[in-house]
């Protein structure tokens, strides 16, 4: 079936041939002393480009007296049972084990067919809801359907894939870079071989049941999970909610009023740690902030200094997190499992701490500092990686074109430049309300108006984009000029979008001319603003998108006028605008919910 000028829909079966693998006996000693390469899946490094890491050599006899065949170089390397998903491409003949399900085409470039397949593979996974898959067929990859463009063409797309797959590549090292200097930080600093400049006072040593207090929620208290609420007044924390030093606030459970008033201990505060004691023992969490009140199920302990000046909560956090309590953890079982943990169990925790509270805190300091430096790098790579999804869904299928009607391959220069029309902020309102649409809609929770002009606004900020069209509207920020004169008329003449009416409002759909919009988008290397819509948006409701909208407006308003903020001074701002005062009265702009957005909008949008 033709589609795209040049392109056809193939099954991998009519355009490659198949070689399988096998395992030369283990007990033919001389079978695994020859020069060909043989690799298993596990020898394929988890990176942006699957890379191969060879380790193994077999003889040509092992070859013929075992199911392995040597694939030519440039054969795509598709792992088809343990670690299903992986894919490589051969950079030398190799052998591989039964774990593969190679594929030759002499005729298509190897890396384009690897991303296809690579793609395909995702999709798979996502049918499953999110379950490994535990092995694919040799016949599940030979039906596998993809969009194939001419030979020059695939080789354009496979080397602009190629590229963000090395800037992904070269993030990820710099990443385990930062993290091993941290954690030769860290086996310096905990131990006091390295002293930061300015202190020389003495180190003592600390016994953790004794410097510290441990409560956790008392068996009667426990919690029924009929009592895990998706809404509600307290956040409830559980061992699942932990994530690289810090809770997840998204992924927590909530209880009722009476339940979180129920044990004043486990209240958590801010500065508190919290380590798990129950199922994955061990990890740690430091409460730097407080969303809203907070309680614990039964499998966290919250830690708290015994006396005030035991130590610094920071810097024992950092002791927790490190090699010294892994030591204590690893000792404690004894190289059984262990998979509970007991106050009794800390009699015999004792660490080295500087006596000044000062200097714990300047070495907690150092160590936050790297921490923090590191979830940036990470968000930075996540970033990177759903900018490289999104290209592949866009290069693979042919939606946008590296390469002309004519099969000649356009000057890397000119690639953005395409299509480009005349623009202004009208259009580029337009292009990105069809982008919000295209990304957002569902036919289970229409879209509305309010929710499209929040993200314009979000996403106008994170671009640090003029706002001043934005005003404060009892539904507000909102932009009279995006709906009447600018972006939503626009977005409907050219057939981007479609806006239904009924009697609950408008609800805004995708147009037979979305595709034109999206070309725009991405051309316009504006793809990626909409993906950061939906990494922090997905599933944020309309009044949370108000609320955080409404903040973010206030706090531009108060740092222009020098002023400080806070969850007082901007219901201040709210109430001294006729217009926006009763959003006060909402259950949403409680005290708590505002402190809570200023701390998002400030994550978002200071850096």
């Amino acid at each position: 079936m033709v589609r795209k000028s040049g392109w056809n829909t193939v099954k991998l079966k009519d355009i490659c041939d198949f070689i399988g693998g096998g395992t030369p006996s283990k007990q033919v000693e001389n079978f695994w002393r020859g020069n060909i390469p043989w690799i298993s899946s596990s020898d394929l490094m988890e990176s942006s480009i699957w890379k191969i890491n060879i380790t193994r050599h077999i003889t040509a006899e092992a070859v013929a007296k075992s199911a392995t065949h040597i694939c030519p170089r440039n054969t795509v390397l598709v792992v088809s049972r343990v670690g299903v998903g992986k894919v490589a491409i051969a950079p030398v003949e190799v052998c591989t084990s039964q774990d593969f399900t190679s594929l030759v085409s002499k005729k298509h470039d190897a890396r384009f067919l690897a991303y296809c397949i690579q793609i395909k593979m995702k999709i798979m996974a996502e049918k499953t809801q999110g379950t490994s898959i535990k092995g694919v067929t040799v016949e599940n990859i030979a039906q596998m359907e993809i969009e194939l463009p001419p030979q020059e063409e695939q080789i354009a797309i496979a080397e602009a894939l190629s590229d963000i797959d090395s800037l992904i590549s070269s993030l990820q090292k710099l990443i385990e870079k930062k993290k091993a200097i941290k954690q030769g930080a860290m086996q310096e600093l905990l131990t006091g071989k390295k002293r930061l400049p300015g202190f020389s006072g003495e180190w003592k040593e600390l016994n953790f049941a004794e410097s510290a207090k441990l409560k956790a929620r008392i068996g009667w208290q426990g919690l029924t999970t009929s009592e895990y609420l998706q809404s509600g007044y307290a956040y409830l924390v559980t061992g699942t909610d932990f994530h690289n030093g810090r809770i997840k606030w998204e992924t927590c459970h909530f209880v009722d009023e009476k339940r979180y008033r129920q044990d004043l201990n486990i209240q958590i505060k801010k500065h508190d740690i919290l380590l798990t004691k129950d199922g994955t023992i061990g990890k740690v969490a430091y409460i730097s902030n407080i969303q809203k009140p907070t309680t614990l199920n039964s499998g966290v302990f919250v830690i708290r200094p015994a006396k005030e000046d035991s130590f610094d909560p920071n810097f024992v956090y950092h002791i927790l997190n490190s090699f010294l309590f892994d030591n204590f953890l690893a000792k404690l079982s004894a190289g059984s499992t262990i998979n509970h943990l007991y106050q009794k169990d800390f009699v015999d925790f004792t660490f080295k701490a500087p006596s000044e509270l000062v200097e714990q805190q300047a070495i907690a300091q150092v160590l936050s500092d790297m921490d923090s430096e590191l979830v940036q790098l990470e968000k930075k790579l996540a970033k990177y990686q759903q900018i490289k999804q999104g290209m592949m869904q866009e290069l693979l299928t042919g939606r946008i074109r590296l390469v002309d009607a004519d099969r000649k391959e356009q000057p890397k220069t000119q690639i953005l430049q395409e299509r480009q029309p005349a623009h202004n902020q009208h259009f580029d309102d337009a292009v990105m309300i069809a982008g919000i649409v295209n990304a957002f809609y569902s036919e289970k929770y229409p879209l509305g108006r309010k929710k499209v002009q929040k993200l314009l606004y979000l996403v106008r900020r994170k671009e640090q984009a003029d706002i001043s069209a934005f005003h404060k509207k009892a539904a507000g920020p909102y932009a009279d000029e995006v709906r009447y004169k600018g972006g939503e008329p626009i977005a409907q003449k050219n057939k981007y979008i479609q806006v239904k009416r009924n009697e609950k409002g408008s609800r805004f759909e995708k147009g037979v001319q979305m595709q034109q919009a999206l070309t725009y988008l991405q051309d316009w290397g504006k793809q990626g603003d909409v993906d950061w819509l939906v990494s922090q948006f997905q599933y944020t409701s309309v009044n949370e998108l108000e609320l955080l909208a409404t903040v973010d407006m206030a706090i531009c308003d108060l740092r222009r006028e020098g002023k400080e903020i806070s969850a007082a001074s901007i219901k201040d701002l709210i109430r001294s605008n006729k217009e926006w005062r009763d959003k006060l009265k909402k259950a949403y702009f409680k005290d708590a919910d505002i402190q809570r957005a200023i701390k998002k909008c400030e994550d978002l949008f200071e850096s």
